[in-house]
C-alpha cells in the first residue's frame, strides 16, 4: 500500500514539474517545434493562438530557412481580405521586472509597395477586453522589401506586471499601397527578466566596396549618427570624405583617391557606439584591398541558361541564367550589366564569393528558385529568344566579362530544344568563349540551377583550333574564322599582312570569330597573305603559326556569273546540283546570292540563299551547289576535286521540267534556264544521272541548242569543273566554225554532237543551215530562213529528220547566209560521223 502511495506521489510530482516547466518555457519561443494546424481558440504552440493557422504558405504559418541563422520562424501573410492576429498567453507574476523582446522583419512579395502594419495590445484574458492597439514604428517599418532582422521591445503595462496571467495580442494588418503586401517574419520571442546588452560592438570585417571605397561590417547595429562621422575613421592616417551607414551594421567609407589593388592597408576606427550606448574600443585593422567591382574577363562566367522553360517539368517554368564565380576575390555585382540582343539591364546589390553559383531570374518569379541556391532578382528581365540569342555580362566599368551565343541547333534536336532543357557549359574555368561548347543538360530535372553542371568535365576533349577561313567584310575589315575557340590573347603584333597592310586593332566577336580592322582600305582583286602567331587553345596550349590567303572581291556585274550545268534527274540516292561559273577575270563575292525555281517559267519560287559571308568565286572558277557534296564526289569520281558548296536544301527542280533562277544579293534575276528532258541527246537511252551542260558560256541560256547531255566519257556529269561539251575560243576570220569536225553520236570516245557556231559583222542576217549526205540527199534542216544575231550556235546530234541515227561517213553542212544589203553567201563545211573511234 505504501509503495503504491509513493509511486502515485512521484508521478504527480513529475506531472506538476513538467507542466510547470512547460508553462515557464512557453514564455520564450524559437518556433522550432512544428505548428499544429489549429486556429483560435485552440493553440498552435503552447500558449500561442492564431486566427487562421495553416500548414501552407498562407495566413499564419511556420516558415523554414527564413529565421535567424536560417532557422524556422513564424510568418504572417496579410491580404486584402485577411489581417493576421496572434494571441500570446504570458505569466508576468513569475518575474520581477518582465519585458517582451523579439526579432522581426519583412520580406518582399511581388513588385508592389504595400507594407504590413503591426499593432499590439494587452489584456488579462483571451476572451476579455484589450487595450487600444499601438503601432510598432511607422507605416514603412515593415515595407515590401527583403529586410534584415531587427530587435523590438514592448513594455508591459504597470497594472499587469504582477498579474498571474496576461495576454499580448499582435495584429499584422494589410497596409496601404499597391500590389501584394509584404510578408511578416518573427523569431526568438522572449518574455521575462531580460539581460541587458552591455557588449561593445566589434569590427567583423573590412573589405573593398569600390575602387575608392571600403565596407566595414560591425558585429551589431551601430549608432546612425556616430557611425557616419568621417573623423571616426583613418586609413593610413587619412580620413574619408564620406561615411554612410547601410543596413544598421554596415558602413561605407569613400576616399578622394583610388585605392591600390592588392595593397595592404591599416584602418583605425574609434568612438562608434551600438544602439545600447556601448562604445567600440579603439580598433586598428590590417587588410588587403581588392576592388570587388573590378571584374576581369571570364572571372564571372555565364554557366547555364534556360531560354525555353516548359510547364509540367520539375524545374520552375521560368527563364534563368546561372553565373559562376571563377575568379579569386569576392565580387560585388551592383551595376553589372546583363544584356541580350533586345535589352540591357543592371543587376542589383549582391556579393558573390569564389566558387559560388548565382541564379538570375525575373523579379516576379525569382522566389521560385530559392530552394535551388542563391538567387538574385533582375528587374526589366529581357526575355531570351528561343530561336537564338546572345547573352552578355559587362562590369559596371563597361568591361566585357563573358558572353555566349546559341541557336536552336545548339540543343542538337527538337526534342531538347522544345523539351524544357537548359544549356550548360562543360567547364566554367575555361577562358575561351563557350558558345560552341554549350550542350543540353543531362540532369533528370533538365537543368542544374545553383549547382555544378551535369555535363561538367574538368578536361573536355576539344579538337585543336585551326584557321579555316579569312575574308573581307569590307575594304577595311577582315574576319578570321577558326574551327574551335581560341584564347582571346591574340594581339595585333602577332599578325602580319602582305602586301603590306597596317593593322589598326582587333575585335573578338566570339571565340571563333575575330575582326581585324585595317588603317587603310585594301585593294580589290589583289591576293593578300595573313600570317599569325601567339595563338593558344582553351587549355592554354600554344598553337602552330597560321597562314591563309584572302582577297577583297568585286561585286558581280550583269553577265559575270552564269548557270553552267544542271542535274535535275539524279540516280537513286544521289543529290541534284546546279553549277555556276565566273566568266570574268575578277574575284566575285557571292554573299547573299540565291537559287530559285519556277514551274510556270514566270515567277521565282522557293528562293534558297547559298551565298554565305566570305564566299568568293575566283576568275573563271566553277561552283557546284548541292545538298550532299560527299555523295556527289562518289557518284562522279572524276569531279572529286571540283569546287562544291553544301546547302541544306535546293529549290525543287522537277524531272518533268522547270526553270532555274540565279538571283543576285540585291534580289535581281541575273539569269534563268528553262529545262526539260527533250534537251537531252536524242540517242540517250536513260537520262537518269546525266546532267545538262552549257555548250557556250557566251551564248544565251534561252537558246535550247546551247544545252546538251554531258558526255559518257566524263561520267555523264562534270560538277565543279569544265564541261565535257563546252566549246572554247571565239571566231577570228571564219564566219562559220564546226567543233568537232569528227564526232560519234553515241559518244563512245568523244562528244555525241557537233557544234556549228557563227559570227557575223552585224545583226540582221538571215540564214538557212542544212545537212546533206555525200550523195547529195537532204538529211536534216537545222534552221530555215532564221533571223540571226551577230553570233550564235547550232548543234547536230548525228540524226536525220525522223530522229534516227545516220550511218557513219561524210556529211556536208550547207549554209546560205543573206546580208541585210542583199548579198548572198554560200558556205559548205564537211562533217564526219564516226563510230567507235
Amino acid at each position: 500500500m505504501k509503495s503504491h502511495f509513493f509511486k502515485m506521489a512521484f508521478w504527480l510530482f513529475l506531472l506538476w514539474f513538467f507542466g510547470g516547466v512547460q508553462n515557464i518555457f512557453a514564455q520564450n519561443q524559437d518556433f522550432e517545434s512544428d505548428f499544429q494546424s489549429l486556429s483560435y481558440p485552440l493553440e498552435f504552440l503552447p500558449g500561442w493562438y492564431g486566427n487562421e493557422v495553416n500548414a501552407t504558405s498562407s495566413r499564419v504559418f511556420q516558415v523554414s530557412g527564413l529565421g535567424k541563422a536560417g532557422s524556422k520562424a513564424l510568418a504572417v501573410q496579410p491580404i486584402s481580405t485577411f489581417n493576421g492576429k496572434i494571441w500570446i498567453r504570458l505569466s508576468p507574476g513569475d518575474f520581477q521586472n518582465p519585458e517582451v523582446e523579439f526579432y522581426a522583419k519583412s520580406i518582399q512579395i511581388g513588385s508592389g509597395n504595400r507594407p504590413v502594419l503591426v499593432f499590439y495590445s494587452w489584456g488579462e484574458n483571451l476572451d476579455g477586453e484589450f487595450s487600444e492597439p499601438v503601432q510598432i514604428g511607422l507605416d514603412a517599418e515593415f515595407s515590401n522589401e527583403n529586410q534584415e532582422f531587427r530587435k523590438f521591445g514592448i513594455q508591459i503595462p504597470e497594472g499587469l506586471k504582477s498579474a498571474t496571467k496576461a495576454v499580448l495580442v499582435l495584429e499584422i494588418r494589410y497596409g496601404p499601397g499597391s500590389g501584394s503586401a509584404a510578408r511578416w517574419i518573427m523569431d526568438d520571442f522572449q518574455f521575462g527578466d531580460l539581460v541587458k546588452d552591455e557588449t561593445q560592438p566589434k569590427v567583423h570585417e573590412v573589405k573593398g566596396y569600390s575602387e575608392n571605397s571600403l565596407l566595414i561590417r560591425f558585429s551589431e547595429k551601430v549608432d546612425p549618427v556616430f557611425s557616419t562621422i568621417p573623423l571616426a575613421y583613418g586609413l593610413n592616417g587619412e580620413n574619408p570624405e564620406k561615411a554612410e551607414l547601410l543596413k544598421d551594421s554596415l558602413v561605407v567609407l569613400t576616399f578622394s583617391e583610388l585605392l591600390e589593388q592588392g595593397e595592404d592597408h591599416q584602418i583605425s576606427i574609434s568612438q562608434i557606439p551600438d544602439l545600447e550606448g556601448n562604445f567600440l574600443r579603439d580598433t586598428t585593422v590590417t587588410f588587403t584591398f581588392f576592388d570587388p567591382t573590378s571584374i576581369s574577363e571570364k572571372a564571372l562566367v555565364i554557366n547555364e541558361l534556360m531560354p525555353a522553360p516548359r510547364a509540367g517539368q520539375d524545374l520552375p517554368n521560368v527563364e534563368f541564367i546561372e553565373l559562376f564565380h571563377a575568379g579569386e576575390n569576392e565580387f560585388r555585382l551592383d551595376g553589372v550589366r546583363l544584356s541580350n540582343s533586345k535589352l540591357e539591364t543592371a543587376l542589383g546589390e549582391f556579393w558573390l564569393k569564389p566558387g559560388e553559383y548565382l541564379i538570375l531570374a525575373p523579379e516576379s518569379s525569382a522566389s521560385q528558385f530559392i530552394e535551388y541556391g542563391q538567387v538574385l532578382q533582375v528587374k526589366n528581365w529581357a526575355t531570351l529568344l528561343n530561336s537564338g540569342d546572345q547573352v552578355t555580362i559587362k562590369s559596371s566599368k563597361g568591361v566585357n566579362i563573358d558572353q555566349v551565343s546559341f541557336t536552336t541547333s545548339t540543343w542538337g534536336g527538337g526534342e531538347f530544344a522544345n523539351g524544357g532543357y537548359s544549356l550548360e557549359v562543360p567547364n566554367p574555368n575555361f577562358h575561351c568563349d563557350n558558345s560552341g561548347l554549350l550542350k543540353p543538360s543531362l540532369n533528370p530535372l533538365r537543368g542544374t540551377p545553383g549547382t555544378q553542371n551535369s555535363i561538367f568535365d574538368p578536361d573536355p576533349e576539344i579538337a585543336q583550333p585551326k584557321l579555316v577561313s579569312a575574308f573581307f567584310s569590307d575594304s577595311t575589315v577582315i574576319i578570321l574564322l577558326f574551327s574551335n575557340p581560341i584564347l582571346p590573347k591574340l594581339k595585333k603584333e602577332n599578325l602580319s599582312i602582305s602586301p603590306n597592310q597596317e593593322i589598326d586593332s582587333l575585335i573578338y566577336l566570339t571565340g571563333i570569330d575575330i575582326l581585324i580592322l585595317l588603317k587603310s582600305p585594301a585593294e580589290s582583286n589583289l591576293v593578300y597573305s595573313v600570317k599569325m602567331n601567339g595563338l593558344f587553345d582553351c587549355h592554354g596550349n600554344p598553337l602552330p603559326d597560321q597562314e591563309i590567303n584572302l582577297v577583297l572581291p568585286s561585286i558581280p556585274e550583269k553577265g559575270d556569273l552564269i548557270i553552267n550545268e544542271l542535274l535535275f534527274n539524279p540516280r537513286t540516292g544521289d543529290p541534284k546540283f546546279v553549277e555556276i561559273i565566273n566568266i570574268s577575270q575578277k574575284y566575285l563575292s557571292l554573299e547573299g546570292w540565291a537559287l530559285a525555281n519556277s514551274v510556270d517559267g514566270e515567277n521565282p519560287d522557293q528562293v534558297k540563299v547559298f551565298g554565305i559571308p566570305g564566299l568568293i568565286l575566283e576568275p573563271e572558277g566553277y561552283l557546284t551547289i548541292t545538298t550532299d557534296p560527299s555523295s556527289l564526289r562518289l557518284a562522279y569520281p572524276k569531279s572529286s576535286q571540283g569546287n562544291f558548296l553544301s546547302i541544306s536544301s535546293l529549290p525543287s527542280y522537277p524531272i518533268s521540267g522547270g526553270t532555274v533562277y540565279l538571283i543576285s544579293a540585291q534580289g535581281q534575276i541575273e539569269e534563268s534556264f528553262s529545262y526539260d528532258e527533250d534537251l537531252h541527246h536524242p540517242l540517250l537511252s536513260d537520262p537518269k544521272g546525266v546532267s545538262l551542260e552549257r555548250i557556250s558560256p557566251t551564248t544565251p541560256t534561252s537558246q535550247r541548242s546551247n544545252w546538251q547531255s554531258a558526255s559518257g566519257n566524263e561520267e555523264f556529269a562534270t560538277p565543279g569543273r569544265k564541261n565535257s561539251q563546252e566549246i572554247s575560243g571565239e571566231f577570228e576570220a571564219e564566219l562559220i566554225r564546226i567543233e568537232p569536225e569528227v564526232f560519234d553520236p553515241e559518244g563512245s570516245s568523244g562528244p555525241a554532237f557537233t557544234s556549228i557556231s557563227y559570227q557575223l559583222d552585224q545583226s540582221g542576217w538571215v540564214g538557212t543551215f542544212k545537212i546533206y549526205s555525200s550523195g547529195g540527199q537532204l538529211i536534216q534542216t537545222l534552221a530555215q530562213n532564221q533571223l540571226l544575231g551577230t553570233s550564235g550556235l547550232l548543234t547536230w546530234t548525228g540524226t536525220d529528220a525522223s530522229g534516227k541515227q545516220v550511218r557513219a561517213g561524210y556529211y556536208v553542212l550547207v549554209a546560205e547566209l543573206y546580208e541585210p544589203g542583199g548579198k548572198t553567201s554560200l558556205i559548205k563545211k564537211t562533217i564526219v560521223v564516226a563510230t567507235r573511234l
